[in-house]
């Protein structure tokens, strides 16, 4: 039987909040029973549920009192978690990459992959459309014609950046907002006035996708992402206190490839970074007004991740654009296993676990079978990482009460040499003991059990695939387009990690002279550069009255002039980076 992964997990002591494809259920934390969950919703109310698509989003309050998640659809969602209720629901104006609430668990921050962080009331109530205040509104965004993009919500713009946000967090006082991009960077800014800008931390030569302040050190900030190291900051004055080598110790773990035969560059990408495909193939054109009108009940296939499962492992097409192989323990890599696909370092979780001999740090990596820690301390080697090999790729885990690492994981992967998996384990408990991971048989005992039994939540292999639960592994990275695979500045092959140039500098420096190992610009890259001009070209036009704002036509792969929500048109801050 098919059944959907536990996607991500949130613990305390009395109950667990379970994110499971489309449905969300509130587990016992004791005992494991399935206290609520939308999946025993009758079947009319569990219709907005698959129509949202898989959850992709999830945050809740520190007390676990509210849960905000949000789909393909764009949908904010905040759910009561006394009785899963839904309290209320809001339009976003883009897809999210992360979610939040403030402290007080009164104001909801939501970033998204058109670079800027919004807040929103924990109240809201919808404008009726003939309300004066709505036809103000709707009258305001008519005006102007170089608004980025207009806030169905009227949240309340924070900062800004000009590349996909994939991590922020607020500083354990909530002065600051502490932001990071796929353009490398790590930026320090007010809250909850973010335009004033505070310090960066620059020195990644990838994207950063995780960052964490350990509490016990709150001048700390642990980052990483796609280089081949964590660094570790004072992110007050942005200097870096040292580094640790990760990659030499994940690499053997990664089971899961990213094809080299599709590949994009960000010219390739629709709104703020996010590659839009449909049946395997890029959508073109001009992106119009009718582009939120479609069926939200239809389900856009991604081809993005291919899994090898049990129902489907002798089908599953040599052309994916991630492929499985065996772990470290199964097999050795092989040539072929290389023509296949590339190992990728994409981190996805950095926490703080305590322990009888001092603070660890807690890490994961997509599509790695391994769950890793080292002891925080000034100094650490590749050496001292510790790891525990689960056997099948790690999802997402979450700490509970500081000493136990619950982890969530894909219990229906098989490598490509094994037919069904020995362990169908969806969830396990691990702790750290005598500085080493080991996996803890006692604590969470009934929890588990329910995980890996009476919780799951039966789909189909069509809808398992549409999870895309590797999907960070494809559009995480800069991929630049040559006939040999990424090279640097001496023709030399790239191995996983951080290449000489940053993604950006790689990026900016094609087609700026015939340099050994890059490539002229493309014709995509050409196209899109005229199609800017052209757009600036009209917006002047519009300024000086030759024609009306109303009749400026929009390109298909333009980015906007003013980093700025049509809800905010009046308002002076300066939202991107420069």
């Amino acid at each position: 039987m098919t059944v959907f992964p536990h996607t991500r997990l949130f613990c305390n002591e009395t109950k667990t909040v379970d994110i499971v494809g489309s449905h969300t259920q509130i587990l016992d934390t004791k005992t494991g029973a399935v206290l609520h969950s939308t999946a025993q919703l009758p079947e009319a109310d569990q219709v907005p549920l698959l129509k949202s698509g898989p959850i992709r989003c999830a945050a809740v309050d520190w007390e676990l009192k509210y849960l905000l998640t949000s789909g393909e659809d764009k949908i904010l969602k905040l759910w009561s978690l006394e009785d899963l209720k839904l309290v209320n629901e809001r339009e976003l104006p883009k897809k999210p990459t992360a979610l939040a609430f403030t402290a007080d668990a009164q104001t909801l921050l939501v970033s998204d992959k058109f670079g800027d962080v919004f807040s929103y009331p924990f109240t809201y109530v919808p404008l009726s459309k003939d309300s004066a205040e709505a036809k103000e509104r709707e009258n305001q965004n008519a005006k102007d014609a170089l608004a980025s993009h207009e806030n169905p919500s009227n949240g309340a713009l924070i900062l800004g950046h000009v590349s996909p946000l994939n991590a922020f967090l607020l500083s354990p006082d909530e002065r600051f907002i502490i932001t990071a991009d796929r353009d490398e960077h790590i930026r320090v800014s007010c809250y909850p006035k973010g335009y004033n800008i505070e310090m960066y931390c620059l020195g990644h030569l990838k994207f950063v996708s995780a960052i964490h302040i350990p509490p016990a050190d709150h001048s700390t900030l642990i980052s990483g992402g796609g280089d081949p190291m964590l660094k570790i900051w004072d992110w007050m004055t942005g200097a870096l206190k040292h580094e640790v080598p990760v990659l030499s110790a994940v690499e053997p773990y990664i089971a899961v490839r990213a094809s080299r035969n599709r590949r994009w560059f960000e010219a390739d990408t629709g709104e703020g970074g996010e590659t839009e495909k449909m049946g395997g193939r890029a959508k073109r054109g001009k992106r119009g007004k009718g582009k939120n009108k479609q069926d939200l009940g239809k389900e856009v296939q991604d081809p993005e991740v291919e899994v090898v499962r049990e129902e489907d492992a002798a089908a599953t097409p040599t052309s994916a654009d991630v492929t499985m192989e065996d772990t470290p323990a199964d097999a050795a890599e092989t040539s072929n296993a290389q023509n296949e696909g590339e190992k990728v370092l994409v981190i996805r979780r950095v926490e703080s676990l305590e322990s009888e001999d001092g603070t660890y740090i807690v890490f994961s990596a997509v599509g790695a079978t391994a769950l890793f820690a080292f002891k925080y301390a000034e100094g650490v080697s590749s050496a001292d990482i510790r790891h525990f090999d689960l056997g099948k790729p790690v999802l997402d885990f979450t700490i509970l009460g500081k000493k136990t690492i619950l982890v969530n994981i894909d219990g229906q992967w098989t490598s490509p040499t094994t037919s069904e998996p020995d362990d169908k384990s969806m969830a396990k408990a691990l702790k750290v003991l005598g500085g080493e991971l080991v996996e803890d048989h006692e604590s969470l005992k009934p929890l588990l059990e329910s995980l890996s039994s009476k919780s799951l939540i039966p789909t189909t292999a069509e809808f398992l695939q549409k999870q895309n639960l590797y999907g960070d592994l494809i559009s995480l990275p800069k991929h630049v387009d040559t006939t040999d695979g990424d090279e640097g500045l001496d023709g030399e092959p790239l191995p996983i990690g951080a290449p000489v140039l940053s993604s950006s500098e790689v990026a900016k420096a094609r087609g700026k002279g015939k340099v050994k190992g890059k490539a002229e610009l493309s014709k995509k890259e050409l196209g899109r550069i005229k199609t800017k001009q052209a757009v600036a070209a009209k917006a002047l036009e519009n300024q000086a009255g030759k024609r009306p704002a109303s009749e400026d036509a929009v390109g298909a792969d333009e980015e906007p002039d003013a980093k700025r929500t049509r809800s905010e048109v009046d308002d002076s801050m300066v939202t991107g980076e420069h």
